[in-house]
Protein backbone atom coordinates (compact mmCIF):
# COMPACT_ATOMS: atom_id res chain seq x y z
CA UNK A 1 0.00 0.00 0.00
CA UNK A 2 2.44 2.72 1.29
CA UNK A 3 5.78 2.91 2.61
CA UNK A 4 5.74 2.37 5.67
CA UNK A 5 8.08 2.85 9.63
CA UNK A 6 9.18 -0.30 8.80
CA UNK A 7 10.41 0.52 5.25
CA UNK A 8 10.84 4.00 5.91
CA UNK A 9 13.80 3.30 8.71
CA UNK A 10 15.08 0.67 6.24
CA UNK A 11 15.72 3.35 4.00
CA UNK A 12 17.32 5.62 6.14
CA UNK A 13 19.60 2.86 7.34
CA UNK A 14 21.05 1.82 4.09
CA UNK A 15 21.22 5.40 2.77
CA UNK A 16 23.38 6.51 6.13
CA UNK A 17 25.21 3.26 6.18
CA UNK A 18 26.27 3.85 2.18
CA UNK A 19 27.12 7.25 2.51
CA UNK A 20 29.32 6.59 5.17
CA UNK A 21 31.13 4.35 3.18
CA UNK A 22 31.88 6.60 0.49
CA UNK A 23 29.01 5.55 -2.00
CA UNK A 24 26.96 8.20 -4.00
CA UNK A 25 23.45 7.34 -2.64
CA UNK A 26 19.84 8.35 -3.21
CA UNK A 27 16.50 7.10 -2.43
CA UNK A 28 13.39 6.59 -4.55
CA UNK A 29 9.44 6.21 -3.11
CA UNK A 30 7.25 5.55 -5.80
CA UNK A 31 4.76 7.59 -7.03
CA UNK A 32 1.35 5.55 -6.50
CA UNK A 33 -0.58 7.28 -9.63
CA UNK A 34 2.12 6.61 -12.03
CA UNK A 35 4.32 3.91 -10.64
CA UNK A 36 2.24 2.00 -8.61
CA UNK A 37 3.61 0.34 -5.39
CA UNK A 38 7.11 -0.78 -5.04
CA UNK A 39 9.88 -1.97 -7.58
CA UNK A 40 7.79 -1.78 -10.66
CA UNK A 41 9.18 -1.06 -14.47
CA UNK A 42 8.06 2.97 -13.89
CA UNK A 43 10.13 3.02 -10.69
CA UNK A 44 13.05 2.33 -12.77
CA UNK A 45 12.90 4.22 -15.34
CA UNK A 46 13.14 6.81 -12.73
CA UNK A 47 16.03 5.26 -11.46
CA UNK A 48 17.78 5.03 -14.73
CA UNK A 49 17.10 9.12 -15.38
CA UNK A 50 19.29 9.06 -12.44
CA UNK A 51 22.29 7.00 -13.72
CA UNK A 52 21.77 4.62 -11.00
CA UNK A 53 23.92 1.38 -11.21
CA UNK A 54 22.87 -0.52 -8.60
CA UNK A 55 19.05 -0.94 -7.19
CA UNK A 56 18.77 -2.21 -3.69
CA UNK A 57 15.05 -2.64 -2.42
CA UNK A 58 14.01 -2.43 1.19
CA UNK A 59 11.33 -3.96 2.87
CA UNK A 60 9.63 -4.98 -0.89
CA UNK A 61 10.66 -6.85 -3.89
CA UNK A 62 10.30 -10.26 -3.48
CA UNK A 63 7.63 -10.62 -6.05
CA UNK A 64 8.65 -7.68 -8.39
CA UNK A 65 9.26 -9.90 -11.23
CA UNK A 66 8.65 -7.56 -14.10
CA UNK A 67 10.65 -4.47 -11.76
CA UNK A 68 13.49 -6.53 -11.48
CA UNK A 69 13.89 -8.03 -15.04
CA UNK A 70 13.53 -4.10 -16.29
CA UNK A 71 16.56 -3.44 -14.18
CA UNK A 72 18.40 -6.06 -15.35
CA UNK A 73 17.64 -5.17 -18.75
CA UNK A 74 19.05 -1.66 -18.32
CA UNK A 75 21.87 -3.23 -17.16
CA UNK A 76 21.70 -2.40 -13.63
CA UNK A 77 23.11 -4.52 -10.29
CA UNK A 78 19.29 -5.89 -8.47
CA UNK A 79 19.56 -7.00 -4.79
CA UNK A 80 16.20 -7.61 -3.19
CA UNK A 81 16.16 -6.96 0.39
CA UNK A 82 12.66 -8.01 1.53
CA UNK A 83 10.93 -9.86 4.46
CA UNK A 84 7.74 -10.92 3.02
CA UNK A 85 6.56 -14.08 2.10
CA UNK A 86 7.39 -15.28 -1.36
CA UNK A 87 4.92 -16.05 -4.21
CA UNK A 88 5.48 -18.52 -7.25
CA UNK A 89 9.66 -18.29 -7.59
CA UNK A 90 12.16 -15.79 -6.65
CA UNK A 91 12.77 -12.80 -9.04
CA UNK A 92 16.03 -13.01 -10.82
CA UNK A 93 17.63 -10.63 -8.92
CA UNK A 94 21.61 -10.37 -8.37
CA UNK A 95 21.14 -11.31 -4.70
CA UNK A 96 17.93 -11.45 -2.32
CA UNK A 97 18.33 -11.17 1.10
CA UNK A 98 14.96 -12.18 2.87
CA UNK A 99 14.61 -15.08 5.42
CA UNK A 100 11.68 -16.43 4.06
CA UNK A 101 12.77 -17.41 1.02
CA UNK A 102 12.62 -21.50 0.21
CA UNK A 103 15.71 -22.71 1.26
CA UNK A 104 17.08 -20.14 3.82
CA UNK A 105 18.91 -21.58 6.79
CA UNK A 106 18.75 -18.29 8.80
CA UNK A 107 16.72 -19.11 11.81
CA UNK A 108 15.21 -15.75 12.65
CA UNK A 109 12.12 -15.81 10.27
CA UNK A 110 10.36 -13.15 11.62
CA UNK A 111 13.03 -10.39 11.15
CA UNK A 112 11.33 -7.51 9.45
CA UNK A 113 12.62 -5.04 6.31
CA UNK A 114 14.70 -3.17 8.58
CA UNK A 115 16.30 -6.06 10.39
CA UNK A 116 17.10 -7.45 6.78
CA UNK A 117 18.65 -4.74 6.09
CA UNK A 118 21.08 -4.04 9.31
CA UNK A 119 22.22 -7.72 8.30
CA UNK A 120 23.22 -6.60 4.71
CA UNK A 121 25.26 -3.65 6.08
CA UNK A 122 26.87 -5.96 8.51
CA UNK A 123 27.55 -8.27 5.58
CA UNK A 124 29.20 -5.21 3.69
CA UNK A 125 31.18 -3.60 6.36
CA UNK A 126 32.72 -7.23 6.55
CA UNK A 127 33.34 -7.42 2.74
CA UNK A 128 34.77 -3.81 2.70
CA UNK A 129 36.89 -4.41 5.85
CA UNK A 130 38.45 -7.55 3.92
CA UNK A 131 38.91 -5.30 1.09
CA UNK A 132 40.57 -2.57 2.99
CA UNK A 133 38.43 -0.21 2.24
CA UNK A 134 39.34 2.51 4.26
CA UNK A 135 36.05 4.72 5.31
CA UNK A 136 34.50 1.11 7.12
CA UNK A 137 37.31 1.09 9.42
CA UNK A 138 35.88 2.42 12.58
CA UNK A 139 32.25 2.65 11.47
CA UNK A 140 30.05 1.36 14.35
CA UNK A 141 26.77 -0.32 13.49
CA UNK A 142 25.46 0.59 16.87
CA UNK A 143 24.62 3.85 15.56
CA UNK A 144 21.53 2.40 13.39
CA UNK A 145 20.11 0.19 16.50
CA UNK A 146 17.46 3.15 16.92
CA UNK A 147 16.06 2.81 13.86
CA UNK A 148 15.98 -0.91 13.94
CA UNK A 149 14.27 -0.99 17.46
CA UNK A 150 11.56 1.67 16.01
CA UNK A 151 11.04 -0.66 12.84
CA UNK A 152 10.99 -4.06 14.97
CA UNK A 153 8.31 -2.55 17.04
CA UNK A 154 6.28 -0.66 14.89
CA UNK A 155 5.62 -3.40 12.21
CA UNK A 156 4.52 -6.05 15.10
CA UNK A 157 6.91 -8.61 14.39
CA UNK A 158 6.84 -11.57 16.47
CA UNK A 159 9.57 -10.96 19.40
CA UNK A 160 12.00 -13.91 18.46
CA UNK A 161 15.60 -13.63 20.06
CA UNK A 162 17.33 -11.26 17.34
CA UNK A 163 14.06 -8.69 17.71
CA UNK A 164 14.04 -8.69 21.18
CA UNK A 165 18.29 -7.95 21.32
CA UNK A 166 17.43 -5.12 18.29
CA UNK A 167 14.64 -3.73 20.42
CA UNK A 168 16.56 -3.75 24.14
CA UNK A 169 20.19 -2.47 22.52
CA UNK A 170 17.67 0.14 20.28
CA UNK A 171 15.82 1.43 23.84
CA UNK A 172 19.29 1.79 25.37
CA UNK A 173 20.52 4.24 22.74
CA UNK A 174 17.44 6.27 23.13
CA UNK A 175 17.51 6.50 27.08
CA UNK A 176 21.32 7.41 26.80
CA UNK A 177 20.26 10.11 24.71
CA UNK A 178 22.30 9.00 21.79
CA UNK A 179 19.82 8.75 18.97
CA UNK A 180 19.71 10.35 16.20
CA UNK A 181 18.78 13.93 15.99
CA UNK A 182 15.99 13.03 14.34
CA UNK A 183 14.07 10.58 16.63
CA UNK A 184 15.48 12.91 20.02
CA UNK A 185 13.32 15.88 18.27
CA UNK A 186 10.15 12.99 17.38
CA UNK A 187 10.19 12.20 21.06
CA UNK A 188 9.96 16.17 22.26
CA UNK A 189 7.13 16.84 20.20
CA UNK A 190 5.61 13.64 21.77
CA UNK A 191 6.19 14.11 25.23
CA UNK A 192 8.60 10.97 25.40
CA UNK A 193 11.41 11.63 27.91
CA UNK A 194 14.46 9.56 26.83
CA UNK A 195 15.32 8.31 30.35
CA UNK A 196 12.04 6.33 30.43
CA UNK A 197 11.20 5.42 27.05
CA UNK A 198 9.94 2.18 26.72
CA UNK A 199 9.02 -0.19 23.58
CA UNK A 200 5.03 0.97 24.01
CA UNK A 201 6.29 4.44 23.01
CA UNK A 202 7.61 3.71 19.57
CA UNK A 203 4.85 1.50 18.80
CA UNK A 204 2.26 3.71 20.02
CA UNK A 205 3.96 7.24 19.79
CA UNK A 206 6.83 7.64 17.92
CA UNK A 207 5.72 4.75 15.08
CA UNK A 208 1.98 6.65 14.16
CA UNK A 209 3.48 9.94 13.75
CA UNK A 210 6.77 8.42 11.22
CA UNK A 211 3.07 6.68 9.23
CA UNK A 212 1.21 9.80 9.37
CA UNK A 213 3.79 10.78 6.11
CA UNK A 214 3.60 7.76 4.64
CA UNK A 215 -0.55 7.83 4.59
CA UNK A 216 -1.73 11.11 4.18
CA UNK A 217 1.12 13.14 2.35
CA UNK A 218 5.01 11.78 1.72
CA UNK A 219 6.94 9.06 3.34
CA UNK A 220 10.20 11.16 2.38
CA UNK A 221 9.34 13.69 4.87
CA UNK A 222 9.44 10.69 7.62
CA UNK A 223 12.82 9.53 5.72
CA UNK A 224 14.38 12.83 6.05
CA UNK A 225 13.62 13.02 9.31
CA UNK A 226 15.35 9.96 10.36
CA UNK A 227 18.62 11.20 8.25
CA UNK A 228 18.85 14.77 9.16
CA UNK A 229 21.76 15.65 11.48
CA UNK A 230 20.45 19.32 11.59
CA UNK A 231 18.58 20.22 14.76
CA UNK A 232 16.53 22.98 13.45
CA UNK A 233 15.69 20.87 10.22
CA UNK A 234 14.39 18.00 12.58
CA UNK A 235 12.25 20.01 14.48
CA UNK A 236 10.81 21.16 11.73
CA UNK A 237 10.01 17.99 10.03
CA UNK A 238 9.15 16.48 13.91
CA UNK A 239 6.55 19.24 14.34
CA UNK A 240 5.16 18.56 10.62
CA UNK A 241 4.86 14.57 11.41
CA UNK A 242 2.92 15.47 14.52
CA UNK A 243 0.49 17.68 12.60
CA UNK A 244 0.06 14.68 10.06
CA UNK A 245 -0.60 12.23 12.87
CA UNK A 246 -3.48 14.66 14.28
CA UNK A 247 -5.26 14.74 10.66
CA UNK A 248 -4.75 10.78 10.46
CA UNK A 249 -6.61 10.34 13.85
CA UNK A 250 -9.54 12.24 12.96
CA UNK A 251 -9.73 10.37 9.16
CA UNK A 252 -9.28 7.53 11.30
CA UNK A 253 -11.92 7.73 13.35
CA UNK A 254 -14.28 9.15 11.13
CA UNK A 255 -13.33 5.67 8.93
CA UNK A 256 -14.41 3.68 11.94
CA UNK A 257 -17.35 4.91 12.92
CA UNK A 258 -18.37 4.26 9.43
CA UNK A 259 -16.76 0.62 9.19
CA UNK A 260 -18.46 0.16 12.70
CA UNK A 261 -21.94 0.76 10.95
CA UNK A 262 -21.26 -1.49 8.52
CA UNK A 263 -19.75 -4.52 10.51
CA UNK A 264 -23.11 -4.31 12.86
CA UNK A 265 -25.31 -4.91 9.74
CA UNK A 266 -23.14 -8.15 9.03
CA UNK A 267 -23.04 -9.69 11.92
CA UNK A 268 -25.50 -11.21 14.15
CA UNK A 269 -27.91 -8.92 16.07
CA UNK A 270 -26.83 -10.63 19.70
CA UNK A 271 -24.33 -12.89 20.67
CA UNK A 272 -26.74 -15.92 20.92
CA UNK A 273 -27.35 -16.05 17.75
CA UNK A 274 -23.66 -16.83 16.98
CA UNK A 275 -23.40 -21.01 16.35
CA UNK A 276 -20.91 -22.30 18.67
CA UNK A 277 -20.04 -25.21 15.97
CA UNK A 278 -20.02 -25.88 12.69
CA UNK A 279 -22.88 -28.07 12.53
CA UNK A 280 -25.12 -25.22 14.41
CA UNK A 281 -27.93 -24.86 11.63
CA UNK A 282 -27.34 -21.10 11.95
CA UNK A 283 -23.39 -21.74 10.93
CA UNK A 284 -23.81 -19.65 7.72
CA UNK A 285 -25.25 -17.21 8.70
CA UNK A 286 -22.28 -15.92 11.05
CA UNK A 287 -19.52 -14.27 9.02
CA UNK A 288 -16.47 -15.76 9.34
CA UNK A 289 -14.80 -12.26 7.56
CA UNK A 290 -15.57 -8.86 7.21
CA UNK A 291 -15.33 -7.61 3.59
CA UNK A 292 -16.23 -3.86 4.19
CA UNK A 293 -16.04 -0.60 1.82
CA UNK A 294 -15.73 3.09 2.59
CA UNK A 295 -16.70 5.36 -0.78
CA UNK A 296 -15.44 8.10 1.04
CA UNK A 297 -12.16 6.49 2.66
CA UNK A 298 -8.58 7.60 2.53
CA UNK A 299 -6.31 4.55 1.34
CA UNK A 300 -4.11 5.86 3.62
CA UNK A 301 -5.54 4.72 6.65
CA UNK A 302 -7.73 1.20 5.74
CA UNK A 303 -4.93 -0.71 7.65
CA UNK A 304 -5.61 1.02 11.26
CA UNK A 305 -9.14 0.74 10.73
CA UNK A 306 -9.32 -2.89 9.51
CA UNK A 307 -7.00 -3.58 12.45
CA UNK A 308 -9.76 -1.94 14.94
CA UNK A 309 -12.92 -3.90 13.80
CA UNK A 310 -10.37 -6.93 14.04
CA UNK A 311 -9.86 -6.25 17.91
CA UNK A 312 -13.52 -5.47 18.30
CA UNK A 313 -15.17 -8.84 16.33
CA UNK A 314 -12.10 -11.17 16.66
CA UNK A 315 -12.71 -12.03 12.78
CA UNK A 316 -10.09 -11.12 10.39
CA UNK A 317 -11.32 -8.14 8.41
CA UNK A 318 -11.04 -6.47 5.12
CA UNK A 319 -11.25 -2.56 4.68
CA UNK A 320 -11.44 -1.04 1.30
CA UNK A 321 -11.04 2.76 0.27
CA UNK A 322 -10.44 4.60 -3.21
CA UNK A 323 -7.09 4.45 -4.71
CA UNK A 324 -5.50 6.93 -6.66
CA UNK A 325 -6.41 5.30 -9.47
CA UNK A 326 -10.00 5.66 -10.94
CA UNK A 327 -11.92 2.35 -10.68
CA UNK A 328 -9.78 0.54 -7.90
CA UNK A 329 -10.04 0.05 -4.54
CA UNK A 330 -6.86 -0.41 -1.73
CA UNK A 331 -7.41 -3.21 0.40
CA UNK A 332 -5.97 -3.67 4.01
CA UNK A 333 -6.69 -6.79 5.71
CA UNK A 334 -5.40 -7.83 9.45
CA UNK A 335 -5.77 -11.47 10.72
CA UNK A 336 -5.67 -13.50 13.68
CA UNK A 337 -3.40 -15.96 15.17
CA UNK A 338 -5.32 -18.93 13.34
CA UNK A 339 -6.18 -17.40 9.66
CA UNK A 340 -3.07 -17.03 7.65
CA UNK A 341 -4.54 -14.27 5.70
CA UNK A 342 -1.97 -14.09 2.70
CA UNK A 343 -2.30 -17.39 2.56
CA UNK A 344 -6.00 -17.06 2.05
CA UNK A 345 -5.85 -14.57 -0.61
CA UNK A 346 -3.45 -16.90 -1.84
CA UNK A 347 -6.43 -19.46 -2.58
CA UNK A 348 -9.10 -17.03 -3.84
CA UNK A 349 -6.32 -15.76 -6.12
CA UNK A 350 -5.70 -18.80 -7.64
CA UNK A 351 -9.69 -19.52 -7.83
CA UNK A 352 -10.45 -16.82 -9.04
CA UNK A 353 -7.66 -15.13 -11.42
CA UNK A 354 -8.26 -11.50 -11.75
CA UNK A 355 -10.34 -10.61 -9.17
CA UNK A 356 -7.62 -9.72 -6.61
CA UNK A 357 -5.22 -7.18 -8.86
CA UNK A 358 -2.56 -7.44 -6.79
CA UNK A 359 -1.81 -8.41 -3.33
CA UNK A 360 0.76 -9.28 -0.91
CA UNK A 361 1.86 -9.50 2.94
CA UNK A 362 2.36 -12.44 5.36
CA UNK A 363 -0.14 -14.10 8.17
CA UNK A 364 -1.44 -11.69 10.35
CA UNK A 365 -1.45 -8.56 7.71
CA UNK A 366 -1.92 -8.05 3.72
CA UNK A 367 -2.63 -5.65 1.27
CA UNK A 368 -4.64 -5.55 -1.52
CA UNK A 369 -6.04 -4.01 -4.77
CA UNK A 370 -9.31 -4.80 -6.49
CA UNK A 371 -11.76 -3.07 -8.82
CA UNK A 372 -14.84 -1.20 -7.73
CA UNK A 373 -16.89 -2.83 -9.59
CA UNK A 374 -15.93 -6.25 -7.94
CA UNK A 375 -16.26 -5.50 -4.51
CA UNK A 376 -19.69 -7.27 -4.02
CA UNK A 377 -18.33 -10.14 -5.65
CA UNK A 378 -14.90 -10.48 -4.18
CA UNK A 379 -16.85 -10.13 -0.80
CA UNK A 380 -19.01 -12.74 -1.83
CA UNK A 381 -16.12 -15.04 -2.55
CA UNK A 382 -14.62 -14.32 0.72
CA UNK A 383 -17.37 -15.49 2.59
CA UNK A 384 -17.85 -18.50 0.79
CA UNK A 385 -14.20 -19.56 0.96
CA UNK A 386 -14.44 -18.87 4.76
CA UNK A 387 -16.78 -21.03 5.52
CA UNK A 388 -15.33 -23.41 4.24
CA UNK A 389 -11.66 -22.91 4.75
CA UNK A 390 -12.07 -21.22 8.73
CA UNK A 391 -13.33 -23.73 11.25
CA UNK A 392 -15.73 -21.54 13.73
CA UNK A 393 -13.77 -22.67 16.75
CA UNK A 394 -10.95 -21.11 15.22
CA UNK A 395 -12.53 -17.63 15.60
CA UNK A 396 -12.93 -18.16 19.49
CA UNK A 397 -11.86 -15.79 21.69
CA UNK A 398 -9.64 -17.39 24.06
CA UNK A 399 -7.35 -15.17 26.73
CA UNK A 400 -4.29 -17.03 28.79
CA UNK A 401 -3.78 -15.43 31.87
CA UNK A 402 -0.78 -16.14 33.57
CA UNK A 403 -3.25 -16.71 37.25
CA UNK A 404 -4.20 -14.16 39.97
CA UNK A 405 -1.78 -12.19 41.91
CA UNK A 406 -2.22 -12.03 46.07
CA UNK A 407 -2.43 -8.22 47.48
CA UNK A 408 0.39 -8.84 49.23
CA UNK A 409 2.76 -9.74 45.89
CA UNK A 410 1.07 -6.64 43.64
CA UNK A 411 3.88 -4.12 44.19
CA UNK A 412 5.99 -1.57 42.52
CA UNK A 413 8.69 -3.84 42.76
CA UNK A 414 7.22 -6.65 41.04
CA UNK A 415 6.35 -4.35 38.15
CA UNK A 416 9.81 -3.08 38.05
CA UNK A 417 10.72 -6.51 37.88
CA UNK A 418 8.37 -7.63 34.88
CA UNK A 419 9.22 -4.55 32.85
CA UNK A 420 13.00 -5.71 32.98
CA UNK A 421 12.39 -8.75 31.28
CA UNK A 422 10.70 -6.82 28.43
CA UNK A 423 10.31 -5.73 25.54
CA UNK A 424 6.81 -7.21 25.07
CA UNK A 425 4.82 -7.55 22.07
CA UNK A 426 3.33 -10.47 19.57
CA UNK A 427 4.19 -13.68 20.41
CA UNK A 428 5.63 -12.12 23.95
CA UNK A 429 3.16 -10.83 25.59
CA UNK A 430 3.60 -8.98 28.86
CA UNK A 431 2.18 -11.28 31.92
CA UNK A 432 -1.30 -11.28 32.24
CA UNK A 433 -3.39 -11.43 35.15
CA UNK A 434 -6.93 -12.14 36.63
CA UNK A 435 -7.88 -10.44 40.25
CA UNK A 436 -11.18 -9.48 42.21
CA UNK A 437 -10.73 -5.71 42.60
CA UNK A 438 -13.07 -3.50 44.57
CA UNK A 439 -13.61 0.17 42.59
CA UNK A 440 -13.07 2.91 45.26
CA UNK A 441 -13.65 5.66 42.96
CA UNK A 442 -13.41 6.63 39.08
CA UNK A 443 -13.76 9.12 35.85
CA UNK A 444 -13.27 9.37 32.15
CA UNK A 445 -10.28 11.30 30.99
CA UNK A 446 -8.61 12.64 27.82
CA UNK A 447 -9.92 14.84 25.14
CA UNK A 448 -11.98 11.62 23.71
CA UNK A 449 -13.49 10.45 27.38
CA UNK A 450 -12.38 7.22 26.33
CA UNK A 451 -10.16 6.54 29.20
CA UNK A 452 -10.82 5.07 32.65
CA UNK A 453 -9.26 6.20 35.29
CA UNK A 454 -9.69 3.75 38.48
CA UNK A 455 -8.48 3.94 42.27
CA UNK A 456 -8.89 -0.21 43.37
CA UNK A 457 -8.18 -2.35 45.82
CA UNK A 458 -7.65 -6.15 44.93
CA UNK A 459 -9.14 -8.12 47.15
CA UNK A 460 -7.70 -12.36 47.20
CA UNK A 461 -6.59 -14.73 50.14
CA UNK A 462 -9.27 -13.18 52.22
CA UNK A 463 -7.47 -9.78 52.59
CA UNK A 464 -8.05 -6.38 50.70
CA UNK A 465 -4.55 -4.51 49.37
CA UNK A 466 -3.68 -1.20 49.59
CA UNK A 467 -5.33 1.63 47.23
CA UNK A 468 -3.69 1.56 43.69
CA UNK A 469 -4.20 3.42 40.58
CA UNK A 470 -5.28 1.50 37.41
CA UNK A 471 -6.47 2.92 33.64
CA UNK A 472 -8.18 1.32 31.13
CA UNK A 473 -7.50 2.98 27.47
CA UNK A 474 -10.19 3.06 24.75
CA UNK A 475 -13.24 1.97 27.16
CA UNK A 476 -16.04 3.35 24.69
CA UNK A 477 -19.27 3.97 25.58
CA UNK A 478 -20.39 0.98 27.89
CA UNK A 479 -21.46 1.90 31.58
CA UNK A 480 -18.29 1.98 33.97
CA UNK A 481 -19.11 0.40 37.33
CA UNK A 482 -19.68 2.39 40.12
CA UNK A 483 -17.79 3.13 43.62
CA UNK A 484 -18.25 -0.42 46.10
CA UNK A 485 -18.55 -2.08 42.66
CA UNK A 486 -17.07 -5.95 43.22
CA UNK A 487 -15.25 -6.12 39.50
CA UNK A 488 -12.82 -8.72 38.01
CA UNK A 489 -10.01 -7.30 35.37
CA UNK A 490 -7.60 -8.49 33.26
CA UNK A 491 -4.78 -6.46 33.57
CA UNK A 492 -1.14 -6.29 33.45
CA UNK A 493 1.37 -4.41 35.65
CA UNK A 494 3.60 -1.41 34.53
CA UNK A 495 5.58 1.21 35.79
CA UNK A 496 4.03 4.67 35.89
CA UNK A 497 6.65 7.42 36.14
CA UNK A 498 5.42 11.09 36.88
CA UNK A 499 7.89 13.97 37.86
CA UNK A 500 10.75 11.75 38.55
CA UNK A 501 8.71 9.54 40.91
CA UNK A 502 7.48 6.16 40.24
CA UNK A 503 4.45 4.16 40.99
CA UNK A 504 2.56 0.96 40.84
CA UNK A 505 -0.31 1.11 37.78
CA UNK A 506 -2.74 -1.91 36.66
CA UNK A 507 -3.20 -1.56 32.97
CA UNK A 508 -6.67 -2.86 32.37
CA UNK A 509 -7.14 -4.78 29.63
CA UNK A 510 -10.91 -5.84 30.18
CA UNK A 511 -13.42 -4.76 32.94
CA UNK A 512 -15.73 -8.37 33.91
CA UNK A 513 -18.81 -7.42 34.53
CA UNK A 514 -19.11 -5.79 37.78
CA UNK A 515 -21.26 -6.95 40.69
CA UNK A 516 -23.25 -4.59 42.76
CA UNK A 517 -21.43 -4.16 46.28
CA UNK A 518 -25.60 -4.31 47.69
CA UNK A 519 -25.10 -7.24 46.27
CA UNK A 520 -22.33 -9.09 48.15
Amino acid sequence: MHIDVDGGTATALLIDFLTQCGARVDFLIPNRVTEGYGLSPALVERAAAHQADCLITVDNGISAFAGVEAAKARGMTVVVTDHHLPGHGIPPADAVVNPNQPGCRFPWKSTCGVGVAFYLAAAIKKVLIAAGHPPVHGLDLGQFLDLVALGTVADVVPLEKNNRIFIRAGLKRLRQGTARTGLRALMRVSGISPATVQAEDLGFRLGPRINAAGRLEDMRVGVRLLLTRDAEEADTLAKKLHSLNGERQQIEAEMLEQALERAQQLLPESPEAIPLTDEDTQAVQAPRILCLQDPQGHEGVVGLVAGRIKERTGLPTLVFAPGADTGVLKGSARSIPNVHIRDFLAEMDAQHPGLILGFGGHAMAAGLTVRTQDFDRFAQIAQALALQRIPFDALAHRVWVDGEIEPDYCTLDLAQEIEAFGPYGNQFPAPLFIGTFRLLKSQRIGKDGQTLKMSVALDGAGRTGQPLQAIQFKRGEVPDPEPGDICRFLYTLSVNRFRGEESLQCIVQQVMEPISAAVV
